[in-house]
């Protein structure tokens, strides 16, 4: 095990006053700072890490990021501006897979070694909460980067909410929290006063938002005026009825009409170039994908489709060539043929007058846009359009980048190789590159959480944000609104309310969760399991003890529609053991809830987007998970079991049902390093 350690020299950057204002309360009291992008949030932090790793040096620190991107950022900057005993602090990188096979040993050596763990909320919240691994009372100070996304169910909320509001409840030494962001809405604007409470009392912290010059005004916002393609419904229905046949040619395909929507919104917002693009390069190149992976399977039935896949590539290229014939054909009256759109032509003009003339190619610029499905095509029209007079760059987030794509192209953007980065929303938060210039936002932006997160990456002193679908006026008002709120102390939650945020939060009834009472206990080392993680872990134990991939609601849920309800109900869930498989019935589902009132267990902040359906499927998989714990076949960390040769017996007497011929799945990805030239 090693532990990310880098000799740098620290800068000692100095203290602005409203820094310091923030550094000095964060020592008091759990803060959460509200400050505009470019204030200097994250220094506050690195400031406050030293002060507790100097005053409490056998504890440690616990910083959360949301995203993979911000996590090598935050811990460079931690590395270079904190300091313990004059050395940089030692930082842990928590990160992907890369800790998703640790036991308890391993944390321990990294925690001997360590300073600082430095993460995504994800990862934290498995270790803290399901396996617990780590406890609260190792750490003295939690920092929460873009605390904004601690709401409802997500890791941090549950982090707060699983881990640290039981620790305080029941006597444990207090660790400091700190919470940063520029906009502690995460959603709409209604109700901020009410939803600015629910964050401090979420995060038993109350927001600090101390006033500061504003780094970009009114006059830095342009609207980008254009003339939208009209009457576009005759190439739509084209789209629709010749990608839905090209798909038919090479095989089940699942969610076709998603696969149309995607490209449909290609071709309207940027022309017919970038859908044939988008579709070679993004549809086709994964059924080719595909493909391959059935081919080295090399079973029967896997080298059968891949074989009528391959068969139908011909066909489905052949209909894509009739599409793109007749998009360009007479016979669709007062239609005008989009090889680029109107909106991709303005853009083209934007760029040029901010990048393409300008003999300093120090400057850089970032292109948001809201579907995945757009960020390479335009990366791609780019490039092809201004040649080597700028260099354009594609990121998106997890799932539909690998993470080394994403890093080279952030690296290179960063450097000053790429000028420009077609984005999604996954760079909207935290990424800080000094010489970015412009930010465009290409397609609308639903809050003024993502209007403030967006133009905070424009750096730059003369920096522009230009938009393409929102009257930027409304945005900063907006912004201007959500700043009076946060600096308005008379909103400000109560020591008393926040003790009893703390209370209600650790509330608990006879068989939730589990294990049974197990809060009441702060030397309980033990994983827990509530209706909120437990399909997780009964996922990972079905991959795990059968040695494939399951998909629950097709191989282990056994559903009925219930007409009195008008909805579709489960009936039974079964579960694999060494012994064969065992069934968990609707009767056993009654009877272990039998007395308790749900609405105790789901606690409305964190399951208010749940169905009736999801919640049933929720309270069945945490019975069974109790089960598999109680049975010794998941250990005290939630992890499945280690013997080998009850896995073997699991996989003899478990037999999977023989499943229907499975569609493939075709996403929006982005790949620049093998598809664009």
């Amino acid at each position: 095990l090693i532990c990310n350690r880098y000799e740098r020299p620290m800068t000692n950057l100095q203290l602005r006053p409203h820094q310091d204002q923030c550094l000095s309360r964060a020592k008091e009291q759990n803060t959460i700072v509200c400050l505009p992008t470019g204030c200097g949030k994250t220094l506050i932090a690195a400031r406050l890490i030293q002060h507790y790793l100097t005053s409490f040096p056998e504890r440690k620190v616990a910083f959360l990021v949301p995203t993979r991107p911000l996590v090598e950022q935050q811990a460079s900057y931690c590395e270079v501006h904190s300091r313990v005993l004059s050395s940089p602090p030692v930082v842990q990188r928590v990160v992907g897979e890369d800790q998703a096979s640790w036991r308890q040993i391993d944390w321990d050596v990294c925690l001997q070694r360590t300073h600082v763990l430095l993460g995504t909320a994800a990862n934290f919240q498995k270790a803290f909460v399901t396996d617990k691994y780590l406890s609260v009372n190792q750490f003295s100070l939690f920092v929460l980067d873009e605390c904004h996304n601690c709401v409802g169910n997500s890791p941090m909320a549950s982090l707060m909410r699983d881990a640290i509001a039981p620790h305080l409840v029941n006597g444990g030494a207090p660790p400091r929290i700190l919470g940063l962001t520029a906009s502690f809405v995460n959603g709409a604007l209604q109700n901020l006063p009410k939803k600015r409470q629910a964050l401090e009392s979420l995060m038993l912290s109350t927001i600090f938002c101390p006033s500061v010059p504003p780094r970009l005004e009114l006059e830095n916002y342009t609207e980008v005026g254009w003339q939208p393609n009209v009457d576009l419904d005759r190439h739509i229905e084209e789209i629709d009825i010749h990608v839905k046949e090209a798909i038919r040619r090479i095989g089940p395909v699942k969610e076709v009409k998603k696969v149309v929507s995607r490209c449909v919104h290609v071709y309207s917002e940027l022309g017919r170039v970038s859908l044939f693009y988008y579709i070679e390069k993004v549809i086709v190149q994964q059924i080719l994908n595909k493909i391959r992976q059935l081919e080295d399977l090399k079973d029967s039935a896997s080298v059968s489709l891949a074989w009528r896949m391959h068969s139908g590539i011909p066909a489905l290229r052949e209909e894509l060539h009739v599409l793109s014939r007749n998009l360009q054909s007479c016979d669709i009256p007062n239609q005008d043929y989009i090889e680029r759109s109107n909106k991709l032509e303005q853009l083209f003009g934007l760029l040029n007058d901010n990048f393409g003339a300008s003999t300093y190619t120090g400057y850089r610029g970032i292109i948001f846009v809201e579907q995945v499905a757009l960020v390479l095509p335009l990366a791609k029209q780019i490039n092809d359009f201004f040649g080597s007079r700028i260099q354009c760059g594609a990121v998106a987030g997890i799932g539909a980048q690998s993470e080394n794509d994403r890093e080279a192209q952030l690296a290179s953007f960063k450097l000053g190789d790429i000028h420009i980065l077609v984005a999604t929303a996954t760079l909207e938060e935290g990424i800080d590159v000094s010489e970015c210039t412009v930010v465009v936002r290409f397609s609308n932006v639903a809050t003024t959480k993502a209007h403030i997160q967006g133009s905070g990456r424009a750096r730059h002193p003369d920096a522009k944000v230009f938009y393409f679908e929102n009257n930027p006026e409304i945005e900063w008002q907006n912004e201007q609104h959500m700043k009076n709120v946060a600096r308005e102390t008379a909103l400000q939650l109560s020591r008393g309310e926040l003790q009893l945020s703390s209370i209600q939060m650790n509330a608990s009834v006879n068989c939730h969760p589990h294990p049974f009472g197990s809060r009441s206990s702060l030397a309980n080392p033990v994983g827990e399991v509530s209706v909120f993680n437990c399909k997780q872990i009964f996922n990972q134990y079905c991959s795990v003890a059968l040695g494939q991939s399951v998909s629950p609601k097709k191989e282990l849920y056994d559903y009925s529609f219930d007409f009195n309800s008008n909805r579709k109900k489960l009936n039974q869930v079964r579960y694999p053991t060494p012994m064969g498989w065992r069934e968990l019935s609707e009767n056993d589902y009654i009877s272990f809830w039998s007395g308790t009132h749900l609405d105790q267990v789901f606690d409305p902040a964190r399951s208010k987007r749940k169905t009736s359906s999801e919640k049933e499927e929720m309270c069945f998989v945490y019975i069974v998970v109790v089960k598999l714990r109680q049975e010794g076949f998941l250990d005290l960390h939630n992890k499945p079991i280690g013997n080998v040769e009850l896995r073997h017996q699991i996989r003899r007497n478990c037999p999977l049902r023989a499943s229907p011929e499975v569609g493939i799945n075709l996403k929006s990805t982005v790949s620049f390093s093998t598809s664009l030239p």
